[in-house]
């Protein structure tokens, strides 16, 4: 990949995008798989637009994209190269469970009588894998199904206090680990 800086930043002008024969074919190839993804195929259509020297403008209007979107692909692209066009590392506090848990989790059969994971049985069953157990909202089965409340038959569903409080539980739990 070459570089060609026409003009400079401050005099508004976009950095021009040269590109070398395997990249492009390497960019073709992603732009036309089925199996990339939307982003992936975006920003390879960005940076072809900016090697055919088209203004930011016009690739705003083509992609449907803001102007801000162009300047970024097309200037991480210019530093960059292909590897540019990759999603940066996210910000931000790690994750408290690593894959191994959460792959586990996912694979896993879901709790009876349910079909399916939803949201929250997968942060009930995530939660019960640390060291700190998270107990049941009040008048509701213990999970492990040992509990005073299970004799009881069907529970009604949560009402929407006990959301709050099984976020705030697993907040604590969290901070354990």
């Amino acid at each position: 990949m070459i570089l060609v800086v026409k003009g400079g930043q401050w005099a508004g002008t976009a950095v021009a995008v040269v590109l070398e024969t395997k990249v492009r074919e390497r960019l073709m190839r992603t732009a036309a798989s089925a199996k990339s993804g939307v982003r992936a195929v975006l920003r390879a259509q960005i940076v072809f637009s900016a090697a055919d020297a088209r203004a930011n403008g016009a690739i705003t209007r083509e992609s449907a994209v803001s102007g801000n979107t162009v300047r970024k692909w097309r200037r991480r692209f210019a530093v960059l190269g292909i590897d540019g066009l990759r999603d940066a590392e996210r910000s931000g506090r790690p994750k408290v469970y690593g894959p191994d848990v959460r792959v586990a989790t996912a694979t896993s059969e879901p709790p009876h009588p349910e079909a399916t994971w939803s949201h929250r049985s997968i942060a009930e069953r995530v939660a019960g894998t640390c060291f700190a157990p998270v107990s049941s909202p009040p008048g509701r089965p213990d999970p492990g199904g040992s509990g005073p409340d299970t004799a009881q038959g069907p529970q009604p569903a949560r009402p929407a206090r006990h959301h709050g409080l099984l976020a705030a539980r697993l907040r604590r739990v969290r901070a354990l680990s």
